[in-house]
């Protein structure tokens, strides 16, 4: 009997070893094949003492996570030389690039300008679900989104996250999983901390100082503490890097500072435009490919400053006749004008790579016990920064400066001759110009966000068990001002003037590339405001500990109830709108004020159940089973559950993995949102692809069997006969066009489900050498279904056209589709074209996440010293990303493939493998870190629908450096630099210089210092 013992456990550690060994050998072949990336976290036993896990609602001291948690300690967050926690976060694999500190909206909203978002595996910062200490944090986005700019960095203790829904512990928004950040322990005494860094360019300066204190009173029934955090953030410029150009290489911007005029709907004859310029400049007389008489009305004529003309685009320039700076040049092909001057002037460049901002922020927390068994707690936390950012000047082809009077005053002579050939010679004609005389356009953000929570917690007197009950109120008020635009009614009124001016502004031309007097420039120019607050309050209450004994051990349950509502209220100025419902400024969209309020009333159980123990290849194996049940005003009832397990296979193995249905109710902004219009494109028209506007003579839907049914559709739809004209001219339509985009407050919620499963390993080896080795490996899937997202207008074009053939094959006027556009008599598509919030999508991701840990003392490799060298790697492979955007329609897979993202900060970068592995060495005074990135190389993610696609870009390899030392005193000393061979980011266009700026490190090299003392 002893002898079969002794081979059973013979053979059960035989088989420890060569699992360890097996899967030691699969995770080192990742990092080390592919390239490898680290966390330089707690490891993962610091993790399993905290009391609650991040994922669970049951407190327990021996607790470990069931779904696959990654922590991000202090010293990674301070070792990416950054004000604010998005670096950190955007460095490790289970991240895609969200909005950050590049970002520079030019959205008239101003509800994400200047904001930092987390977005967890690609699926949407809406879809991660940000904590503090395990409670909500307020949105900052009126879609649900935290702005990290308001985490309190300087109390921050280490950053906890778990993949996959967790909505059964947290309710709405946990789809694609939870990011916790958990506040220091034990505050004592007084800790000064400063920081300072700059570019290697000489910009993009940072300057940080922050102050906590804390400690106990009242002989220990009281603990407290407060931090101060005052940060400074300056501009990174574009033009400042060798891998910005200066001038565009592409073709087809003829927003010009001279201006143009074109002619869509109403064009003048081919004899006129050659009277000009054969019959006055001597050049030769344009033919027209297509034997019309009419000049094309998609060719534009551009404005001389001395009052002669040039052809603009769509043919050969001629008779240009300004100087090829950085005010105007010919772009590659020779056949269009680009004028940024101001650009350049300005130090703008098409964006800050880095925007300006400055933060002010504050936190407080007090816990006293009442009595042996009740303590209160309150806490408070308040952020307001401010960010500027730099817009390009006003264009006239955002929005057409359509009512251009056909004799006003400063139009030049040659042009009145073309006008007068026009079917209509006194219409109006349409007018694109870049507005350099006035300068750019900037965008100001404001923020103030605060957060009070209180509450009573203890012990039941029953068992073990304990309560908790809090409430907290919070606000998020955005002030988002615009300056630099232009008044749309003003300069219609100075162009219908009958001598050119108006009061103080007696000079002016729009025609050419002209000075504007300040008295004109400021007569224009119309500042605006928009501001939007919301408000979040919360209520609940919780009871958890031990129910009764099973033989494998105690069964604990958590229980309780909880309130939340959310509301949100936006007003826009005036300008943007207007009582016909347009907008008064050039180049800022229609924006109408809004608001509406969501609540949910919600009760939730947990119950962990331990199995069977202490069985061969089973010390532990427990159940953790979850339900909630969410009421809300807005979708009824949601169910969300769950069911994970944990199985202690033996010391060196545990196993973890289960299933989790979550939900995401549409936030308060999808049901509510403004009603505003933007730049939407639905491609150029041709005869060989069915893109671009269906009605443009140009388009190969009117090339088909079907053409009196496209013809009598786009009739219907608004345009006149005349219009449409025939198969070699008529009307020409443009890829660009503004559609109104709002909520709907009749949206359903969104369901997933996560499947998991993982192993943790820890070394079986008593060796010095490898005892110190640990690793985890962790495959999930997460599907989501009924994905909310815009139904984009390219899409309503081509099924109300009956592209796929079946979507609208009677041609009707009426179908779902049509009845999203509206056209005007001249053809183009103008509001209220609309593309709804819907429904509509399913996302499927899916993937492997590896981390793996490796310390050792040098005393174990024969070198005396108390020195411990570390080696960590975090890999995370992406098997799929699968996207599905309308129902019932194509599903294609983006794994591997860079430029496409579901949504506007969700991310555009899908690497297949992505990775940090850290090297580092540390001893009581000293410690050091080389820090490898790696992303792996990406194809277009057009490749993956079309046949023809820009080029892919290759693997990316970045190295961090850092030092810490350790002075008497207790003065700390960190110094470092960032991609430290300034590795360029990799363009994924054909046009040049097209970047990830929220993946990749578009700042360049980058250098900081940060020096703290403790009292």
């Amino acid at each position: 009997m002893m002898d079969s013992l002794n081979q059973r456990h013979w053979r059960i550690d035989r088989l420890r070893t060569a699992l360890f060994i097996a899967a030691g050998s699969s995770a080192l072949a990742l990092p080390l094949g592919q390239a490898a990336m680290a966390q330089d976290a707690p490891a993962e036993e610091n993790v399993a003492e905290e009391i609650v896990v991040t994922g669970s609602l049951i407190a327990r001291p021996d607790y470990k996570a069931n779904s696959p948690i990654v922590s991000v300690g202090e010293e990674q967050i301070e070792a990416t030389g950054q004000l604010t926690v998005e670096r950190a976060l955007s460095q490790m694999p289970q991240f895609a690039g969200g909005l950050g500190q590049s970002n520079t909206s030019t959205t008239s909203t101003g509800l994400s300008g200047g904001q930092a978002y987390a977005t967890l595996r690609g699926l949407g910062s809406k879809r991660t679900l940000i904590l503090l200490d395990g409670k909500r944090m307020q949105p900052s986005n009126p879609d649900g989104s935290v702005d990290l700019n308001t985490i309190p960095e300087a109390v921050i203790g280490n950053i906890e996250v778990i993949t996959g829904g967790a909505s059964t512990a947290y309710g709405s928004d946990a789809t694609a999983g939870v990011v916790n950040f958990r506040l220091k322990s034990n505050i004592t005494g007084l800790n000064i901390k400063s920081q300072t860094g700059i570019s290697n360019y000489g910009d993009g300066r940072n300057f940080r100082i922050s102050a906590v204190a804390g400690g106990n009173f009242d002989d220990g029934r009281g603990r407290a503490f407060v931090a101060l955090d005052y940060s400074k953030r300056d501009r990174a410029k574009r033009r400042q890097r060798p891998w910005y150009p200066d001038r565009t290489t592409e073709t087809g911007n003829a927003a010009n500072p001279y201006g143009s005029a074109l002619f869509t709907g109403n064009e003048p004859t081919l004899a006129a435009v050659n009277s000009v310029f054969a019959g006055q400049y001597g050049y030769a007389p344009f033919v027209a490919s297509n034997g019309s008489r009419l000049y094309s009305g998609g060719a534009q004529i551009g404005f001389n400053n001395d009052g002669t003309l040039y052809t603009a685009n769509n043919a050969p320039v001629v008779n240009f006749k300004g100087v090829e700076t950085d005010d105007a040049y010919f772009v590659s092909s020779g056949n269009s004008i680009f004028g940024p001057a101001q650009q350049f002037k300005f130090g703008f460049t098409g964006g800050d790579i880095q925007s300006e901002m400055e933060r002010y922020s504050a936190m407080g927390r007090a816990d006293y016990d009442l009595t042996d068994d009740i303590s209160a707690f309150a806490q408070f936390n308040y952020t307001t920064y401010s960010q500027y950012s730099i817009v390009n000047t006003t264009l006239s082809n955002n929005v057409y400066l359509q009512n251009i009077p056909y004799n006003s005053y400063f139009v030049p002579d040659d042009l009145r001759t073309i006008l007068a050939s026009r079917a209509d010679p006194t219409a109006d004609f349409q007018f694109y110009k870049a507005w350099n005389a006035i300068g750019n356009r900037g965008q100001t953000y404001d923020y103030d966000v605060w957060q009070f929570m209180a509450g009573l917690n203890g012990k039941l007197g029953i068992g073990d068990l304990t309560w908790e009950f809090y409430g907290s109120r919070s606000s998020s008020n955005f002030r988002n001002g615009q300056t630099g635009g232009l008044s749309l009614s003003r300069m219609e009124a100075l162009l219908a003037s009958p001598t050119g001016g108006l009061g103080n502004c007696t000079d002016f031309n729009i025609f050419g590339n002209l000075p504007i007097s300040d008295a004109c420039a400021e007569y224009v120019k119309r500042d605006t405001l928009n501001t939007t607050r919301m408000e979040q309050d919360i209520v609940s209450a919780t009871m958890q500990g031990g129910l009764f004994k099973l033989p494998a051990g105690d069964v604990r349950f958590a229980l309780g109830a909880s309130y939340r509502k959310n509301s949100f209220t936006f007003k826009a100025d005036d300008a943007l709108n207007q009582p016909d419902g347009t907008s008064d400024i050039i180049g800022f969209s229609v924006l109408r004020s809004s608001g509406g309020s969501v609540n949910v009333k919600e009760l939730f159980a947990e119950m962990l159940v331990p199995v069977l123990h202490d069985l061969p290849l089973v010390q532990q194996f427990n159940l953790d089973l979850g339900y909630r049940y969410s009421d809300y005003n807005s979708i009824g009832g949601a169910h969300t559950y769950k069911a994970d397990f944990d199985w202690q296979v033996f010391d060196e193995l545990r196993l973890r993995g289960g299933y989790n249905r979550s939900i995401r109710a549409p936030s308060v902004g999808e049901l509510y949102a403004p009603i505003s219009t933007g730049s939407s494109s639905i491609g150029q028209a041709a005869r060989t692809v069915l893109a671009g506007d269906p009605c443009d003579y140009r388009s190969s839907y009117r090339a088909g069997a079907n053409e009196a049914q496209v013809r009598a559709l786009c009739i219907a739809q608004g345009m006149t006969a005349s219009t449409y004209g025939d198969s070699t001219s008529g009307f020409v339509g443009t890829s660009q066009i503004f559609p109104l985009t709002g909520g709907n407050p009749d949206l359903n919620e969104e369901t997933a489900d996560t499947w998991s499963f993982g192993a943790v390993l820890n070394s079986p080896f008593t060796s010095p050498i490898l005892s110190g080795m640990s690793m985890s490996v962790d495959w999930y899937n997460i599907k989501i279904s009924d994905a909310i997202g815009i139904l984009a207008v390219s899409q309503s074009v081509q099924y109300c056209f009956n592209a796929d053939g079946s979507s609208n094959p009677t041609y009707d006027v009426n179908n779902y589709y049509c009845q999203l556009l509206s056209r005007a008599p001249e053809g183009t598509l103008e509001p209220p074209t609309s593309q709804p919030l819907l429904n509509l999508g399913t996302f499927e991701v899916q993937g492997i996440d590896v981390q793996f840990d490796w310390r050792l003392g040098l005393d174990d490799i024969g070198i005396a010293s108390p020195g411990t060298l570390r080696f960590r790697s975090v890999v995370s492979y992406l098997d799929k990303f699968k996207v599905q955007n309308l129902p019932g329609g194509p599903t294609y897979d983006y794994s591997g493939t860079i430029g496409f993202t579901i949504e506007s900060d969700a991310g555009i970068s899908h690497p297949k493998w992505k990775a940090n592995t850290t090297l580092g060495y540390s001893d009581d005074q000293f410690d050091a870190s080389l820090v490898w990135r790696f992303i792996d190389k990406m194809d277009h993610s057009n490749s993956v629908t079309s046949a023809s696609a820009p080029k892919g870009i290759a693997a990316y390899h970045a190295f961090d450096f850092n030092l810490g030392f350790q002075f008497e005193g207790d003065v700390s000393l960190r110094a470092g630099v960032t991609n430290i061979f300034n590795k360029a980011p990799p363009s994924y266009s054909n046009t040049p210089a097209t970047y990830d700026a929220s993946t990749y490190d578009v700042l360049g090299r980058n250098f900081f210092m940060s020096l703290s003392k403790q009292f």
